[in-house]
C-alpha cells in the first residue's frame, strides 16, 4: 500500500509542476495593458493675450498712439492715469488687468485684435496722414512725460505725474516716482538730437534746490533716499553738467530714454 502511495505522490507532483509551468507560460502570453492616452493640456481654446506695448511694436507705432486709437474707436478710455476697457472693447477681446504690486490697472488684448480690419485701417490712416500739423514744444514735452511715466510704472514704481497736475508751478519736477524708501524726482527733456540747447551745471544745481524745496514743503517724504534724475530723449547734457553729476552721484544721475 505504501508503494502505491509513493507512486501516486510522484505522479501528482509531476502534474502539479506541469500545471504551474503552463500557468506561467499563459501569463507571459497575456497582452500588455493598453497605455492610458494622455490628454494634451494645450487646448486650442486657450487664448493668448498681448499688452498694448506688444501690439504697438507689431504695428511699428508707439503705445501712446495705439492707446489713443483704442480711445477713438471707443474700445478703451482713460480714467485718472489708467486705461480701462469699454464694453465694446471687452466684446472684442479686451481683458482688464490689475498689477497688485504697483497697483496699476491696464488692458491686455486677445491677439485676434491684430486682425481687426477697423483697427488696421485706423493705424494705416494715422501712418499715412501727412505731417501737416507739427507738434508744439509743449505738446512734445507732455507726450514724452507720459511715455516716461508708463516706463516707470512697468518697473513697479508708483508714479505721480507732478508736472501734469501742477502745470507751470511744478518747480521743474515733471514726475515723482517712488518704490519702497526710494524717491526720484524726474525732469524730462524731449529735445531734438544735436540741439544747441544743453543742460549745464548751473541748471543741475538749480534742480537740486528745487528738489530740496519740495522735500521741505512735503515733510511726508522726509527719511526717503532722494535722487534727482534727468530723463532725456537725446544726449543733451553739457560736459560741465556731467562732471557735476559725477561728483555728486549720490544725489544726481541722468538717463537717455528714447521714444523710438
Amino acid at each position: 500500500m505504501s508503494k502505491i502511495k509513493k507512486i501516486l505522490d510522484i505522479i501528482f507532483d509531476k502534474e502539479e509542476k506541469k500545471a504551474t509551468k503552463d500557468l506561467k507560460i499563459n501569463d507571459n502570453k497575456k497582452e500588455p495593458p493598453t497605455p492610458t492616452k494622455k490628454i494634451s493640456t494645450n487646448s486650442t481654446n486657450n487664448k493668448k493675450y498681448l499688452t498694448v506695448t506688444e501690439i504697438a511694436k507689431s504695428f511699428e507705432i508707439s503705445p501712446i498712439e495705439l492707446n489713443h486709437i483704442f480711445s477713438d474707436l471707443k474700445w478703451a478710455y482713460k480714467e485718472n492715469r489708467w486705461w480701462l476697457a469699454t464694453e465694446l472693447g471687452i466684446s472684442l477681446g479686451a481683458k482688464q488687468c490689475y498689477h497688485t504690486k504697483s497697483k496699476v490697472k491696464y488692458i491686455k488684448w486677445d491677439e485676434s485684435i491684430t486682425k481687426e480690419f477697423v483697427l488696421i485701417n485706423a493705424i494705416k490712416t494715422i501712418k499715412e496722414k501727412p505731417n501737416s500739423k507739427k507738434l508744439t514744444s509743449e505738446e512734445k514735452g507732455k507726450l514724452y512725460e507720459e511715455f516716461v511715466a508708463e516706463h516707470y510704472r512697468r518697473l513697479d514704481y508708483f508714479v505721480w505725474e507732478h508736472g501734469k497736475e501742477k502745470g507751470k508751478l511744478d518747480g521743474g519736477i515733471d514726475l515723482i516716482v517712488k518704490k519702497r524708501k526710494e524717491i526720484i524726482f524726474i525732469q524730462c527733456k524731449n529735445w531734438k538730437e544735436n540741439t544747441r540747447f544743453k543742460i549745464d551745471h548751473v541748471r543741475v544745481k538749480a534742480s537740486r534746490a528745487e528738489a530740496r524745496q519740495f522735500m521741505k514743503d512735503n515733510p511726508l517724504f522726509i527719511g526717503y533716499k532722494m535722487k534727482f534724475r534727468y530723463t532725456l530723449s537725446t544726449d543733451c547734457m553739457h560736459p560741465s553738467a556731467i562732471k557735476y553729476i559725477e561728483e555728486n552721484n549720490e544725489l544726481f544721475d541722468y538717463e537717455i530714454l528714447s521714444m523710438q
